[in-house]
């Protein structure tokens, strides 16, 4: 089946650098290349290891990555090891969604933090092609996250790659455009899985291109893994500077002090880590073993934004039961008089001890107003205008009012004497039938719709209601287009 692939211009726009990076935990772990800018003459291999208590066993573990590198192109070095870290980042930006992935040299090269620049995009070249004839030998060192459990695995980062020259500019065509259009590159499956399988960790890659130091940036991303599970870190200096930082095995815990002391600092001024005196951060155990010590600073914590006061109606929920977040969400989305008629029907039956609201008054009430319900026969609603209130005659008895009664909504709410009303009242039977017939053919919008929903539904009481709004609108449209 052929493989699916996002343009380069949809990676592009989502490949924001600070959109929280990521990278993959097994690749953080240990060194992938040396840190010098040129791997030693005639090494083409690098071993590195260390001794952990599997959980899972009940028993330590030696755990070993050895990285063979081809004739030609030799070992990674620490800008190779910045390449496959921009590579994991457009296969995020694409959602890691296929292991073939395309992408531009100018896109790579400015995520890198690199000049625009020949010089730049014969070094990405180089590097990528390095990667090609890199193998990794991981012996119990690679976390499988589906399987839960340290397993050999054996590969290449990447399977294969296409890069496509950039067009002539006489071609009528961007030069970046069309390099952006052709080269992709594939990742070895075993990497894949791990990403799909979410083995990733939050990474910031403005703060990580802000270092300068390859020990920093290295010590960086060990560190930030490691942070997860404490705040507090201490290993053994020879298995931390030379096992999982890759610094020479043949430097003594002096050299190795010193050559780690540039990385700590930079760490420490950037914000990273706490600050700590010489002799806190390297503690000596016994002769010849010493221990480093590494404290996180906290994270400053986010301001608390000052709670906006809350409206008389939310008031009014809160009072009835209902939760803060839940009063303001109904009153921004419902109708102040339709929460209103609900509140008064609630406290009508909370008087009466009705048996509806006797589990949960609250969400009785929250229901009741996101889904309109029917206010019961013998109430009448206060604020919205009830139906048994707005249309009926003088002489009408509709029920017992059980709302308390009306404060400074009086007027509103009684509406006998309304124009609408006087209207209705001038009219015969036959003649209201006319009108109401009418005002419902030619009706738009929410009231309309309600209707439609409310006789769907088979709800007569609610459809009603709606009749009468929609006969009140319709009358109030012809008092206004009257002469006067």
């Amino acid at each position: 089946m052929k493989e699916r692939c996002l343009t380069p211009e949809t990676v592009l726009a989502k490949a924001h650098l600070n959109n929280m990076s990521r990278d993959e935990m097994n690749l953080a772990e240990f060194p992938l290349a040396t840190l010098a800018d040129r791997a030693p003459r005639g090494c083409k291999t690098l071993v590195f290891e260390d001794r952990i208590w599997d959980r899972g066993q009940s028993q330590h573990r030696i755990r070993r990555l050895t990285i063979s590198a081809s004739d030609k192109y030799g070992l990674p070095t620490a800008i190779d090891d910045e390449v496959i870290l921009g590579l994991v980042q457009v296969s995020k930006a694409a959602g890691f969604a296929e292991r073939r992935v395309r992408f531009s040299r100018y896109q790579l090269i400015h995520l890198l933090g690199w000049r625009d620049e020949g010089r730049s995009y014969r070094r990405l070249e180089q590097s990528l092609k390095r990667w090609l004839g890199v193998t990794l030998y991981y012996e119990n060192a690679w976390w499988d996250k589906t399987q839960k459990r340290w397993v050999d695995a054996h590969f290449h980062l990447l399977d294969y790659l296409v890069l496509y020259r950039r067009p002539t500019p006489h071609a009528g065509v961007s030069a970046k455009a069309g390099d952006a259009a052709l080269s992709y590159f594939t990742w070895n499956e075993m990497v894949f899985c791990s990403f799909q399988a979410g083995f990733l960790k939050q990474l910031d890659l403005d703060f990580y291109r802000r270092l300068k130091l390859a020990v920093t940036r290295r010590m960086y991303r060990f560190l930030d893994k490691r942070f997860h599970f404490s705040s507090t870190l201490r290993f053994k200096l020879p298995v931390f500077a030379c096992e999982h930082i890759g610094l020479s095995r043949r430097y003594d815990a002096a050299q190795l002090k010193r050559r780690l002391g540039p990385a700590v600092t930079e760490l420490e001024q950037a914000g990273y880590l706490v600050p700590l005196p010489a002799k806190d951060r390297f503690h000596r155990l016994r002769r010849g073993d010493w221990e480093v010590v590494f404290v996180r600073t906290p994270k400053p914590r986010k301001r608390r934004q000052p709670a906006t006061q809350s409206s008389d109606l939310e008031n009014r929920l809160i009072e009835r039961g209902v939760t803060p977040s839940a009063a303001a969400k109904i009153v921004r989305e419902h109708a102040a008089d339709l929460i209103e008629g609900k509140i008064a029907v609630f406290d009508a039956l909370r008087r009466g001890h009705d048996r509806r609201i006797s589990q949960n008054p609250a969400g009785f009430l929250v229901q009741s107003i996101r889904n309109d319900y029917a206010p019961p026969s013998g109430l009448v609603r206060r604020g919205a205008c009830s139906t048994a209130s707005r249309f009926s005659s003088p002489a009408g008895n509709t029920g017992a009012v059980l709302s308390p009664k009306p404060r400074v909504r009086a007027k509103v709410c009684h509406v006998e004497n309304s124009p609408a009303s006087e209207y209705l009242s001038r009219l015969s039977a036959s003649e209201r039938d006319e009108l109401e017939a009418k005002a419902i053919g030619q009706a738009r919008g929410l009231p309309a719709e309600g209707y439609r929903r409310a006789i769907t539904a088979g709800n007569a009481g609610l459809a009603q209601h709606y009749r009468q709004v929609i006969t009140s609108q319709h009358i109030q449209g012809l008092l206004n287009s009257t002469p006067k």
